[in-house]
């Protein structure tokens, strides 16, 4: 049996999200039963747990018909995926019935062959075939079958039987009562109002199911996804019927592969009809569906990259779903409701930690600053960061952290990883990207050199990639969801204290501020600079040098860009030009737009960030002698501060976790230029230092 699965940190508002559409009305007054229930996509890059979040809601819906389907596991056509879905959903206790999907599953049988050219004689087979259909699901083999199949249904990963069986199945369990005036209902529908007797439209219905026209398959799908919504509504209009306190929950997965939006796309189309045509409200099925792609989703359009409009976990309700909703909808893009899984915060992935060691929740500052709480990978680096925690060298052991080899059960004392197996950054950029072609991840890598992947695709970065590549890529990564706001650049995301304080309008504001675009999301970013750094000259793609100094001209040519110029001078090692700049701006400009234009230059990435072999203190003095010999003897203390901060923005500097080692050199190279500055305000600059001094209290 499967594990019961448990609820991932975080993800609390989705599930109150759920919970509430999942719940149908309890007192008249309440609020519709009936009422629109939105398609709601949950998105999250690979590793976000997707499948797990869709797990544990199946799991919570248990006491009520609830399916599942993962589209991963091959491609099906919308018909076929309702036949599933609606095996599944009649396994649930008092699960509804499916007699009109049963008679078109029937009749669309690849083993039935009707005499076309005899309609008397194609409908008395179709009859019998019916009939034997109804033998079957009351037999005691469909009641074995579907028990063995209720105990393994599990997403789909099993094999369900075909059309043949599974229309039987779909029968089992009705006494002769039941069964003879549900049999009639299913078939009365294909009759109806539809201008032929009904067993003539499932001859006909037999006969397109043999065409390879892609219109006679398109009308089958059709006919066959309203037949599943029509029993759905039917099953909850008559009395006493199935789970009326709940909606039926359907959790599909990979909904960006196999068919799955496709699926869902025609289920709403034919939603749409039967409102119009038959009236009334909204049918009972509620679908959770997730992607690690945007463009998964046909969803309401938004101006960014990605275009459509997705929701943070932590805004999501239903409330906010109609609120969107617009007052005369051109298509029905409005029922998907897009929903972004939330990346763990540093407080949870303490909670995480402690689970596999004591003392793993000390490395949380380091795992959660380079991963950004990215749930994989998380994971993935606490189980690296327990091999190291307990050694006295443990600092030294994490600032090489991923470098080191694979993680997981296999690799033990006994048995040391293998030498020719990835490496964690390795395993983690082949698992984060892993369904993206060969030139793209090299073009990725490409932009990594720049700050925002606007201005990577804008310039002349990738000049020799193919067209599509250069035209694409943004979107591309944006429908992927690796892009994210730019981080606010200040001692918060160098080891220091506080955030977001510098100025951004007025007097002391930067004159020339860095516009606010999209980059890539700083873990992947981290991941992609080192597979930047590790080309050659002369390759096929632009190596470190060539990537950076691209963007400098362009930048360069650029007014109001001169500070990304800068940021590039210095990811080339010209730490002396950028040093003498800075040196200049202190009695030119405020000193809070000062602040601002040092914090921006030093998030410049850098060709080796890490040393293990020495400590990042010692790095600094080394990189502030070697690159900038003038600077560091002339003015010192700013040469230091300068290597200081560029090496604090990678976190594997700043440990131990709670004293950084690079803190004393920034806070001191602070007050040294507080005291020796006459024409910068000592002021800022003792505060600033301020930040980078720990206190006992």
């Amino acid at each position: 049996m499967p594990d019961t699965p448990r609820r991932l940190l975080g993800v609390e508002a989705i599930e109150d999200l759920v919970r509430d559409c999942w719940v149908r009305a309890r007192t008249p007054g309440e609020r519709r039963p009936d009422r629109e229930l939105p398609v709601i996509a949950l998105l999250g890059r690979h590793g976000s747990g997707k499948t797990s979040v869709l797990r544990y809601l199946a799991h919570r819906a248990s006491t009520a018909p609830q399916a599942g389907h993962d589209f991963a596991a091959g491609t099906l056509r919308p018909h076929e995926v309702a036949a599933r879905l609606a095996f599944r959903l009649s396994l649930s206790p008092k699960g509804p019935r499916f007699p009109r999907l049963t008679h078109g599953l029937v009749a669309v049988d690849p083993d039935l062959r009707l005499d076309v050219t005899s309609p008397d004689r194609a409908r008395r087979q179709l009859e019998k075939r019916m009939r034997e259909a109804r033998a079957r699901g009351a037999g005691l083999l469909a009641d074995a079958l579907s028990e063995g199949v209720g105990l393994l249904n599990d997403f789909g990963v099993i094999p369900v039987p075909g059309a043949g069986l599974l229309a039987a199945l779909l029968l089992r369990g009705l006494g002769p009562r039941l069964l003879n005036a549900s049999s009639r209902a299913g078939l009365e529908w294909y009759g109806g109002d539809r201008g032929q007797p009904a067993l003539d439209a499932l001859v006909a219905l037999n006969e397109r199911s043999k065409s390879e026209h892609q219109a006679d398959q398109n009308r089958v799908d059709r006919l066959l996804c309203e037949a599943f919504l029509a029993d759905l509504r039917a099953a909850y209009q008559r009395p006493g019927g199935a789970g009326r306190e709940r909606n039926c929950l359907v959790v599909l997965d990979n909904i960006d592969r196999g068919g799955g939006t496709r699926f869902l796309a025609l289920l709403l189309e034919v939603r749409d009809s039967l409102m119009q045509r038959d009236g009334g409200g909204c049918d009972p099925l509620l679908a959770v569906a997730a992607a690690s792609t945007a463009r998964a989703v046909p969803g309401p359009f938004d101006p960014g990259p990605a275009g459509l409009r997705i929701r943070d976990a932590h805004q999501a309700s239903y409330a906010d779903w109609r609120s969107g909703i617009p007052q005369f909808p051109a298509d029905s893009s409005w029922w998907w409701y897009a929903v972004q899984l939330p990346d763990l915060t540093a407080g949870q992935v303490s909670r995480l930690a402690a689970a596999i060691d004591p003392q793993l929740p000390e490395a949380t500052p380091l795992v959660h600053r380079l991963t950004y709480g990215h749930p994989w990978s998380v994971l993935r680096m606490q189980q690296a960061a327990a091999r190291m925690i307990d050694h006295q060298d443990a600092d030294n052991r994490l600032r090489g952290i991923l470098d080191s080899g694979p993680v997981g059960p296999e690799v033990t004392t006994a048995r040391p990883a293998d030498d020719n197996r990835l490496t964690l950054r390795q395993e983690s950029l082949r698992y984060l990207l892993q369904d993206m072609e060969a030139e793209q991840l090299a073009a990725l890598a490409t932009c990594a050199a720049s700050r925002d992947i606007a201005s990577a695709v804008n310039s002349p970065l990738l000049t020799g990639f193919p067209d599509r590549i250069r035209e694409t890529l943004l979107e591309e990564t944006a429908e992927r969801l690796w892009l994210v706001p730019s981080l606010t650049e200040d001692a918060g995301t160098r080891g220091g204290r506080g955030s977001g304080y510098l100025p951004t309008t007025g007097r002391t504001a930067h004159p020339q501020p860095l516009p606010d675009t999209l980059m890539l999301q700083p873990w992947l970013w981290l991941l992609l600079l080192r597979e930047l750094a590790a080309r050659g000259p002369g390759g096929p793609y632009p190596d470190w040098d060539t990537a950076h100094q691209r963007l400098h001209d362009w930048h360069a040519d650029r007014e109001g860009h001169q500070v990304s110029a800068l940021s590039h001078q210095l990811s080339l090692g010209q730490v002396e030009s950028v040093v003498a700049h800075l040196e200049a701006g202190l009695s030119s400009l405020p000193t809070e737009a000062w602040l601002y234009e040092l914090y921006a230059i030093t998030a410049a990435p850098m060709r080796e960030p890490v040393d293990a072999t020495v400590s990042a203190s010692h790095r600094a003095d080394q990189l502030a002698r070697r690159l900038a010999p003038e600077a560091f003897r002339r003015h010192r203390a700013l040469a230091l501060l300068v290597t200081a901060l560029w090496l604090a923005v990678d976190p594997r500097n700043r440990l131990p976790s709670a004293r950084p080692e690079l803190n004393f050199t920034i806070s001191a190279s602070f007050r040294d230029l507080a005291l020796h500055t006459p024409d910068a305000n000592g002021a800022v600059l003792r505060s600033e230092a301020a930040r980078y001094e720990s206190h006992s209290f």
